[in-house]
């Protein structure tokens, strides 16, 4: 894991970049591997692939944190990219994977309510997303929306979305 972790700052090859990040995700399958990612750096340095102009590349990344968001201490270091995330979803293609991918991420990290507030801004885009979205992109953002309408501070926010 930890040369995997060095390979990817270590390559700009996006070929290299989006194989490690595939080992990566597999990887965070097992919760002490999740552990281990988290000790190691791996987060900001997967994190920080979400900038990176290659789809693909962006797309694995976000892939890889859905699957590292499944531990709760990961999810207070994740919790720093929930706003890129959101501008990943918003500037993505309609309907891409890394659309979805990082609808999948966002999912996850909005079920519980300590990170909601970071989303608010993006409510009008998940609305615009559920009116023009394929069945795949509209199942995805109502599992979103479903996460932050559970939470009484949000509905304000999603009652006054301009849709």
């Amino acid at each position: 894991l930890q040369k995997l972790i060095h390979l990817l700052q270590a390559t700009d090859d996006p070929l290299i970049q989006e194989q490690a990040l595939i080992t990566l995700s597999n990887s965070a399958a097992f919760s002490v591997n999740q552990d281990i990612i988290r000790n190691l750096d791996g987060l900001s340095v997967i994190g920080g692939m979400l900038s990176d102009c290659v789809p693909i590349v962006k797309e694995k990344a976000l892939n890889a944190l859905n699957n590292l968001s499944m531990n709760i201490k990961n999810q207070e270091e994740i919790q720093e990219y929930i706003t890129q995330v959101c501008r990943n979803v918003e500037t993505a293609p309609l309907n891409s994977d890394v659309q979805l991918a990082g609808l999948r991420l966002l999912t996850n990290m909005s079920v519980t309510r300590d990170y909601h507030h970071k989303m608010i801004n993006s409510i009008p885009c998940f609305f615009h997303l559920l009116a023009e979205g394929t069945d795949r992109t509209q199942i995805q953002v109502l599992k979103v929306l479903v996460n932050l309408s559970a939470n009484p501070a949000m509905t304000r926010h999603l009652l006054r979305a301009q849709v």
